[in-house]
């Protein structure tokens, strides 16, 4: 489309035997504006409006590219529409904000979004209405007051920004037309701004439009660390089976309208409704990491205790303990081929950590999670059991600038150093790494 202000458009009849031009065949479509009569003719489709019908079904993403220098991230898909295919483009990237110098992730599309309610959390949009704008730019902007999402529109290309945070502007990606925004958060309920900023809840249930659904589903691919908000009230039997310097664990039963009924473990950060910094970190380290096959604990989401207030981050339960009990009462029966494997799972594990630009900082075998899975099989019994790293409460940014440094820690593994003042660095959690190794050889 460029930078003309233009439509693409079909054009159908609503008339074949119409006497104003050559009789058309039953199917007549076209994009040809030259072929548009006045009396019968009709737009059937605006290829920038993506449309509710079942023919959304039919689509594919035919390109993608990340470019991990820059964070931007495309994918080119195309739907099935009157025997056509139409190609859309979904782009994200991360801006930062001019006056906190936070980052935050934009979403461009190459189509107007023409939704009333949030991608994310299913609410009623609201608009946002200028002072001295025309009247077609007042319904350009629409935002999330539950989920702090703007949704800007560019009425010259038809396209839309997506922003996952409050700004005070936005550029289109095609025309790079600058628009302004002010949106009055005095009044909007917040249990906790910092955490609101962080969480984008991803409702999974289906809607009966096909076409949000498929581009919610578009959304949740592109957007990065989504993290679902789960009710308290969907945990039951919580059994306290330990406690650290900074949280205590739960076991606990998750049930939600009958469809789920597993184990999981709860932990409680102290003071998290203030949100501490280790609970910020392990937030942020879990949902960087979540999509790691193996190695890494099962990250579920987060709950917020009612009475309380604290919040609760909701892991897998590793049912078999930890790698440092697990030596001390097996270490003599453990054949050189499990500890080959305890190795993989932890190497391929902090591998992961490494390759998504954090560290953990705190790795020790204490730390290390066991979880045994069995299942019979033609009358056998199978045993699986998978080592997990966990407890990500002092991890950070491997770039991070932090003044804080802190020694925390069980000391064998920290590397030396740390004692004589140098930072803790991805290079640290290898000196743990190799401490693992002689404990799991000695």
């Amino acid at each position: 489309m460029g930078n003309n202000t233009c439509l693409d458009t079909y054009i159908s009849t609503n008339n074949t035997q119409c006497v104003e031009h050559k009789a058309t065949r039953n199917s007549f479509c076209t994009i040809n504006i030259q072929e548009w009569c006045e009396y019968c003719s009709a737009i059937s489709l605006f290829t920038h409006l993506i449309p509710n019908t079942s023919s959304l079904n039919n689509y594919s993403i035919s390109q993608s590219m990340y470019d991990s220098a820059t964070n931007y991230e495309w994918r080119l898909f195309y739907l099935t529409e009157y025997g056509q295919k139409h190609y859309y483009q979904i782009s994200s990237e991360w801006i930062e904000l001019i006056l906190t110098k936070k980052s935050i992730q934009v979403l461009y599309l190459s189509w107007w979004d023409n939704f009333d309610k949030c991608m994310f959390c299913l609410q009623e949009l609201k608009y946002i209405h200028q002072e001295s704008v025309s009247n077609c730019q007042k319904w350009c902007q629409k935002w999330c007051s539950q989920c702090f999402i703007i949704y800007t529109g560019c009425r010259y290309c038809l396209t839309t920004n997506v922003i996952f945070g409050i700004t005070s502007q936005s550029q289109c990606k095609n025309c790079e037309r600058i628009s302004f925004i002010n949106i009055d958060i005095t009044n909007v309920s917040s249990e906790n701004c910092i955490m609101d900023e962080f969480i984008l809840t991803f409702t999974r249930n289906d809607t009966d439009s096909n076409s949000l659904r498929f581009i919610r589903y578009l959304y949740s691919k592109m957007v990065k660390y989504l993290i679902e908000r789960i009710p308290y009230s969907q945990f039951k039997d919580l059994r306290k089976i330990g406690e650290g310097g900074f949280s205590i664990i739960y076991k606990a039963t998750w049930s939600d309208d009958g469809t789920r009924n597993i184990d999981v473990a709860l932990k409680k950060l102290f003071n998290s409704q203030n949100i501490s910094k280790y609970f910020f970190n392990e937030l942020k380290a879990l949902s960087r990491c979540n999509y790691a096959t193996f190695g890494i604990i099962g990250f579920h989401g987060i709950t917020q205790d009612p009475v309380t207030k604290e919040y609760i981050l909701i892991m897998k339960y590793a049912n078999s303990g930890n790698l440092h009990n697990y030596l001390q009462n097996n270490f003599i029966n453990i054949t050189w081929t499990r500890k080959l494997r305890i190795l993989k799972d932890i190497s391929e594990g902090l591998k992961y950590i490494h390759g998504n630009n954090f560290m953990h900082r705190d790795f020790h075998s204490g730390n290390i999670l066991s979880s045994i899975q069995s299942w019979l099989a033609r009358d056998r019994r199978s045993i699986l059991q998978d080592w997990l790293i966990g407890d990500f409460g002092l991890s950070q940014p491997a770039n991070s600038t932090s003044p804080n440094n802190e020694i925390y820690g069980v000391i064998p593994y920290i590397a030396p150093e740390i004692f004589k003042g140098a930072a803790f660095s991805q290079k640290s959690d290898i000196y743990s790494f190799g401490m693992i190794m002689w404990e799991l050889t000695t």
